[in-house]
C-alpha cells in the first residue's frame, strides 16, 4: 500500500535525528530504511535530513518577484499603442521614445518622469506579453474579386522578384474589394500604392474596377506622392492589364511590370498593405454609395496617408537564408516611411525640408480621433 504524503513526513522527521548523530555506515542504512518504506530517492533524502532543512517548517517564504511594470505603467503604455494603431511590440519598442515626445509636445499625455524612464526600458516582448490582453482585431478572410486580364500578357513583362529596393518611385499595387459577401452589382474598391524603397503607402477610393477609373486613381496617387511615380508592378487584373493603362504608363515613362499568375509573393509588399492599411480600417462590409466613396477618399487623403506614412513603422526583410531545415529572416530596424525617406540620399533636401515643416505640425493623437469619427459616418 502507498504511503501518504503526511505518514512519509512523519517518518522522514522521526529518522532525522537518528540520521544526524549516525556515523557513514549508520547513514547508508537509514537512507536504504527510508528509500525502502517511502520510495523517495536517495538525493533528495540527503537533502531533507541535512542539518540546514527544518522539516517543522511548513510555510516557506513567497519569493514571488516584484513587479517591475505595474499597472500605472501598463496604462500609459496602452493609451500610446493605441492611439499608434496597435502595433506589435518590435515596432513600438524602438519608436517609443518618439512617440513619448511627439504626445507631450502636443500636451495629448502628461506622463510622470519615473513611468516615462519604464517605459523608454521596456522590452518588446514585454509589451507583447502586457498587452496581450488588450488584442480584440480579428482575421477575416474574403474571397478574391480579381479576374485575369487576357490582354497584353506578352508586351507586360513577369518580374518575379522586388523592385530596386534603393531606388525610390518604383512600387507595387493592387486594389481590395469592398463588396461584403457579394461580388454582384457595383462597389467601391481602394487602389494602394505602396514603395519599396520607402514602404511610403498611398490609398484611393474608386467605384468599380473601370479602366478609366483605375486610370484616374493611378493619377491621383502619383500627385499625391513626395516623388516622382516611376514604375508599377501589379497583379495579373483585368483592371491593370488592358491597353488604357498600358499606354498611359507608355505616355509617361512609367516602367510596367507585372507578377506570375496566382504567385501573391511576388506581390508581397502590396498584399501586406492590403491587410494594414485597408482591411484593418475599413473592414469587409460593403461599401457601394457614391456618399461613402466620397467620405473614404476624405479620409484617406486628410488624415489616413498622413497617419500611415509619418508615424506608423514597418520592418523590411534584408536578408532570408536557410540554416538546416530551418529559414532564417533577418530584417532591418522597424522605422516609418517618412523617417526612411529623411535618410534616403537620393531624396532631394528641399522635398526633406517640405515634409519635416508638415511633420512638425501633425499631432497623431487628433489624427487618430478624427479617422475615428469619419469612419463611423462611412
Amino acid at each position: 500500500m502507498k504511503m501518504s504524503l503526511k505518514s512519509r513526513k512523519e517518518l522522514v522527521k522521526k529518522a532525522k535525528g537518528r540520521y544526524l548523530k549516525a556515523d557513514k555506515v549508520q547513514k547508508g542504512v537509514i537512507l536504504d530504511e527510508l528509500f525502502q518504506n517511502t520510495g523517495l530517492l536517495r538525493n533528495y533524502l540527503i537533502q531533507i535530513l541535512s542539518a540546514k532543512i527544518d522539516l517543522d517548517y511548513v510555510n516557506p517564504i513567497n519569493r514571488k518577484r516584484k513587479e517591475t511594470y505595474d499597472a500605472n505603467v501598463i496604462f500609459y503604455l496602452k493609451k500610446i499603442w493605441t492611439i499608434f494603431d496597435y502595433p506589435c511590440g518590435q515596432r513600438l519598442q524602438p519608436m517609443l521614445e518618439e512617440y513619448i515626445s511627439i504626445l507631450e509636445k502636443f500636451k495629448e499625455l502628461i506622463i510622470p518622469q519615473h513611468v516615462k524612464e519604464k517605459l523608454l526600458r521596456i522590452a518588446s516582448a514585454t509589451i507583447d506579453r502586457r498587452l496581450e490582453k488588450f488584442r480584440t482585431l480579428q482575421h477575416k478572410k474574403v474571397f478574391s474579386t480579381t479576374k485575369p486580364g487576357s490582354l497584353l500578357k506578352n508586351q507586360i513583362p513577369i518580374k518575379t522578384s522586388s523592385w530596386d529596393e534603393t531606388r525610390l518611385g518604383y512600387g507595387e499595387l493592387d486594389t481590395v474589394a469592398h463588396c461584403g459577401a457579394s461580388a454582384a452589382g457595383d462597389f467601391i474598391f481602394t487602389l494602394t500604392y505602396t514603395d519599396i524603397a520607402s514602404q511610403w503607402t498611398i490609398s484611393e477610393a474608386v467605384m468599380g474596377k473601370g479602366q478609366a477609373g483605375i486610370k484616374q486613381a493611378l493619377d491621383n496617387i502619383a500627385a499625391r506622392l513626395p516623388f516622382p511615380l516611376k514604375g508599377i508592378d501589379p497583379d495579373n487584373g483585368s483592371e491593370f492589364i488592358n491597353w488604357q493603362l498600358y499606354n498611359h504608363c507608355l505616355a509617361n515613362n512609367i516602367e510596367f511590370t507585372r507578377g506570375r499568375p496566382y504567385q501573391k509573393n511576388d506581390n508581397a509588399h502590396i498584399e501586406q498593405k492590403n491587410y494594414t492599411h485597408v482591411r484593418k480600417l475599413v473592414g469587409y462590409k460593403r461599401l457601394d454609395k457614391e456618399h461613402q466613396l466620397k467620405k473614404m477618399n476624405d479620409l484617406y487623403w486628410s488624415e489616413w496617408d498622413f497617419y500611415k506614412n509619418f508615424f506608423i513603422p514597418n520592418k523590411k526583410l534584408i536578408e532570408k537564408k536557410r540554416v538546416e531545415a530551418k529559414i532564417v529572416k533577418k530584417y532591418d530596424l522597424p522605422r516609418t516611411p517618412y523617417q526612411r525617406l529623411m535618410e534616403h540620399a537620393d531624396f532631394p533636401e528641399i522635398e526633406k525640408e517640405k515634409l519635416r515643416a508638415i511633420y512638425a505640425k501633425l499631432n497623431p493623437a487628433e489624427i487618430k480621433r478624427s479617422i475615428d469619427k469619419k469612419l463611423s459616418r462611412i
